[in-house]
């Protein structure tokens, strides 16, 4: 019998066109059942017993622990057709019902698994505090709404940059509009900051490490594929490689992390509970490293296609295989 694959992304996503054409070129006759974003869910069901165990309905798409499944991204639209979109109701429902369905089964279900839709919520501050314990390098960090203790940390460390503490991507829906928009690293030094005191609102500071290259790794059950970015030959990227110069792109070449920071990264994501992501990590001109963050549900085709990883391919392989995760 054919093992059933379930796929959930967003309907846009091209990355889950190039992984589902490698899962049918490996077996044409698998059977792979589809959950887009924007697939209107009518039923949605679990069943619990000590003598069948768990299993769930998605539509007609039957869920068990047999299913090997890959969260890609999205989430389910799981609400009555008499609720109205987008009600003070509808984000109630939300919240209180089909969010904890939908994670739970994701985590409580499917026991072979690349991702899980609460990879969405990896905590960037508990990646740092599992580095720590790990004893991986991790730039100086401050998180503070007080321009003195700004003011302090700036000053010890000169350079600072600061990002967002959780996700970097911005969704705001109006009645017209849907806006999507991006915040980028940015650098600050004491001459940004004001010299009396105000409070503002806590963000998240850290120390600005002076890089050789930086890293991209992509990792799948403790198999590392790594690109080295030289973003530091040009100054629109120096800071933040995501400010993109598509006129004069930079280098990227396949590279090979450490293989005691390999292991110490493995052990990282096993703290987390996350089998598949992709690592920025720095290298320094003193070639130390420096783990910044993991995304879970990050683009992987770009590292793919400038190293000739066929990252696809082993996507797809892993799901046949069932996803289940190598201690």
């Amino acid at each position: 019998m054919n093992k059933q694959i379930i796929i959930q992304s967003e309907s846009n996503d091209l990355s889950t066109d190039d992984v589902m054409s490698w899962i049918y070129h490996k077996n044409s006759h698998i059977k792979v059942d589809t959950i887009f974003d924007d697939y209107e869910i009518d039923d949605v069901s679990l069943e619990m017993s000590n003598e069948n165990g768990i299993s769930g309905v998605i539509n007609d798409i039957n869920i068990n622990k047999k299913s090997n499944y890959w969260y890609r991204r999205g989430q389910l639209k799981a609400y009555p057709k008499n609720i109205r979109s987008g009600t003070h109701f509808q984000k109630l429902m939300h919240n209180e019902t089909i969010l904890p369905i939908e994670e739970f089964i994701n985590s409580g279900i499917y026991h072979r698994r690349v991702n899980t839709f609460k990879d969405n919520f990896a905590s960037k501050l508990d990646m740092l505090k599992y580095a720590i314990a790990l004893d991986i390098n991790i730039p100086p960090v401050l998180i503070t709404g007080d321009s003195t203790k700004l003011m302090g940390f700036v000053s010890k460390y000169e350079k600072v940059i600061t990002k967002p503490i959780k996700n970097p991507f911005i969704n705001y829906n109006t009645k017209e509009y849907k806006i999507r928009f991006l915040t980028h690293t940015k650098l600050i030094t004491v001459d940004d900051i004001p010299q009396e005191s105000f409070c503002f609102m806590p963000s998240f500071f850290q120390k600005y490490i002076e890089k050789k290259v930086e890293i991209r790794s992509f990792y799948i059950d403790g198999v590392f594929k790594s690109m080295a970015i030289f973003s530091q030959q040009n100054e629109k990227t120096r800071i933040d490689y995501r400010n993109y110069d598509r006129r004069r792109p930079n280098r990227c070449i396949p590279y090979q992390l450490p293989k005691e920071l390999e292991n110490k990264l493995h052990q990282l994501m096993l703290k987390l509970d996350i089998n598949c992501g992709s690592f920025d990590v720095i290298c320094t001109p003193e070639n130390e490293y420096y783990f910044l963050e993991v995304n879970p549900i990050g683009q992987f085709q770009w590292v793919s296609r400038n190293c000739n990883y066929y990252l696809e391919r082993l996507l797809a392989e892993k799901i046949l295989k069932n996803g289940e995760r190598e201690d």
